[in-house]
């Protein structure tokens, strides 16, 4: 019996007991000594890291969403799917956003870079529902509905807010989610400022914040907040800064799915589930340890880069081990698509996971492919094609015992 499901909470026993004895029970293993994040938690799903997957996934190239005779993609891209099948790819390092019909062919570009109504200088996010393009732009400080069949301009809001640097960790909205008719769900992260230097850097989090479609204001609801990732930060006696992104660093990470959205961070496998309203839901905890870190590997990454940066990932104290996974995604079933870190660091592996948890398939990933999103029974892939260009490739779905 691989799963041990602590669904019902039992108050008077301590948890941590409660757990042991579940994944002793079920599998006859020694007991597992859970990490602190998980015997805090209620209604915990456990699986064994020899849980077996049950059953197989297969990718079938279905289309290719590229370049054309007339367009060409460049290194910043980002892909939305709509639910007719349609691919939105945001260009920013031409600020153009393109769209492609399902099959893979070219039908058009949407807006076009500026100021002006329909204009945009930086395509942040992308969101459609039945009736309009939701995109928000972080410069502008702005979301523009367009059209989702004609793609003209019906309407905008300006954003009822505005960073201070000044703060030990300045606020920025990351992204836009669509949350209802009336609202849209502001995703904030925190940077870093010259006065983050003696702050307490658990102190950054992430956090969700309901605003009014219509109005740009915020309503004071904060739907979710979470620790944000680690970053390496080298402060300077000058009063500069650097920040820089590594791959061993444990990022903080959350999805939306239909009903609500899911939270991880990378140090364990461990998944919790909310409601839209942030209501805590329920959790799944796999007890996969992590891939050791092997520092001379780490620093063969930097080779090329200024000796500033080289300098910053050898003075810094790195952790004996690689995060549990790189990043996840929710499909529009709710299935979970977990990238893997493995002891082959360019080697990692998709474990899809049903809404309950349970281990559908594992597939190998190429580790320079970049999975967009899952859905209608679709992947989507941005890959670096033979001729060395970047292209978004969708595959047809099969996992065996899966309907899709």
């Amino acid at each position: 019996m691989n799963q041990k499901n602590t669904s019902e909470y039992i108050p008077g026993l301590p948890l941590l007991i409660l757990l042991c004895f579940i994944v002793s029970a079920c599998s006859g293993s020694p007991e597992i000594e859970l990490p602190e994040e998980i015997v805090s938690l209620e209604n915990v799903s456990l699986f064994d890291s020899n849980t077996e997957p049950s059953g197989e996934l297969t990718l079938t190239r279905d289309a290719s969403f590229g370049d054309t005779d007339d367009v060409f993609l460049g290194g910043w891209l980002m892909t939305h799917v709509d639910d007719r099948g349609r691919v939105y790819i945001a260009d920013n390092s031409e600020t153009i956003l393109h769209l492609y019909n399902a099959d893979g062919t070219y039908n058009r570009s949407i807006g076009r870079e500026g100021d002006g109504p329909g204009e945009y200088r930086n395509i942040t996010s992308i969101q459609t529902d039945d009736a309009y393009l939701h995109l928000y732009d972080r410069n502008s400080t702005r979301i523009t509905r367009y059209n989702i069949d004609s793609f003209d301009v019906a309407g905008d809001v300006s954003i009822d807010f505005e960073t201070n640097f000044d703060s030990e960790f300045f606020r920025s909205i990351h992204s836009a989610q669509i949350f209802d008719d009336e609202y849209y769900l502001m995703n904030f992260g925190m940077g870093f400022s010259a006065a983050s230097r003696d702050a307490d850097q658990s102190e950054r989090r992430i956090e969700g914040e309901l605003m009014h479609r219509e109005t740009g204001k915020f309503n004071g609801q904060q739907i979710y907040s979470f620790p944000a990732g680690e970053s390496l930060v080298e402060f300077r006696n000058d009063g500069s800064m650097s920040v820089m992104s590594v791959p061993y660093k444990r990022s903080s990470v959350v999805r939306f799915s239909n009903n609500g959205f899911v939270h991880g961070h990378a140090e364990h496998f461990l998944f919790r589930f909310f409601d839209m309203d942030g209501n805590y839901i329920r959790s799944v905890y796999y007890d996969y340890e992590n891939p050791a870190l092997d520092r001379n590997e780490v620093l063969a990454l930097y080779d090329n880069h200024d000796v500033q940066w080289q300098n910053m990932v050898r003075n810094d104290r790195m952790p004996e081990t690689r995060p549990s996974w790189s990043d996840f995604h929710v499909d529009d079933e709710s299935r979970i698509w977990v990238l893997r870190n493995t002891d082959d660091r360019d080697a990692p592996e998709y474990h899809i996971l049903s809404e309950n948890g349970d281990l559908l398939a594992i597939h190998p990933w190429e580790s320079g492919n970049l999975l967009q999103t899952v859905k209608n029974g679709y992947l989507y892939s941005m890959e670096e094609n033979e001729e060395g260009l970047n292209e978004v490739v969708k595959y047809r779905i099969e996992i065996s015992g899966v309907s899709f």
